[in-house]
C-alpha cells in the first residue's frame, strides 16, 4: 500500500530531523524518544535508510557520510571557537585537534613528495650524462667512419 502524501511528507520531515539530531550527537535512544519512533532500532533503520536512499540517489557512499563528519566538525568548531579566541589553552588545544581531525578528512595533510638533490648527486648526475654523450660522440664518428669507407669503395 501506498503511504498518502501526508504520511510521506510525515516521514520525509521526520527523517530530516533525525539525521539533524544524529548530526548534532544525539543517540538512537534519544532520537526515538523525542521523534515518537517505537524504538531505538526504529530510529537507527530509519536515519540509515535515509542515508543510503541518499548515497543511492547521489552514488556517494563516501562523500555523504565525509559530509556528516564535517558537520559535526563545524558544531564542535564553532562550540569551542570563542573560548580558543580568548586565549584558553584548552580551548586552543581542541580546536587545533578539530582542525586537525578536518585536514585529515579533507586530505590536506597528506604527503608531499620531495625530492632533495645534493651536490654530489647532481656531480654524479652529470658525469653519467657526460660518459652517455661520449658514448654517443663515439659510436657517431664509427658511423661516419664506417660511411666514408662505404663510399671510398674497396681498397685495392
Amino acid at each position: 500500500m501506498v503511504a498518502s502524501k501526508a504520511q510521506q511528507a510525515f516521514t520525509a520531515e521526520r527523517r530530516a530531523k533525525a539525521i539533524r539530531m544524529k548530526i548534532n550527537g544525539s543517540t538512537y535512544t534519544e532520537i526515538a524518544d523525542e521523534l515518537g519512533y517505537s524504538s531505538r532500532g526504529s530510529a537507527c533503520s530509519d536515519v540509515r535508510r535515509a542515508l543510503e536512499k541518499h548515497v543511492i540517489e547521489e552514488g556517494l557512499a563516501v562523500e555523504a557520510w565525509r559530509e556528516l563528519e564535517l558537520a559535526r566538525l563545524d558544531i564542535l568548531q564553532k562550540a569551542i571557537w570563542p573560548e580558543a579566541m580568548e586565549g584558553s589553552p584548552r580551548a586552543i588545544e581542541t580546536a587545533l585537534k578539530i582542525l586537525d581531525r578536518r585536514a585529515k578528512l579533507l586530505g590536506l595533510d597528506s604527503a608531499i613528495k620531495l625530492e632533495v638533490l645534493t651536490i654530489d648527486a647532481l656531480d654524479a648526475q652529470i658525469q653519467r650524462l657526460e660518459a652517455e654523450l661520449g658514448r654517443n660522440d663515439l659510436a657517431a664518428l664509427g658511423g661516419e667512419a664506417g660511411e666514408a669507407e662505404a663510399a671510398e669503395g674497396p681498397a685495392g
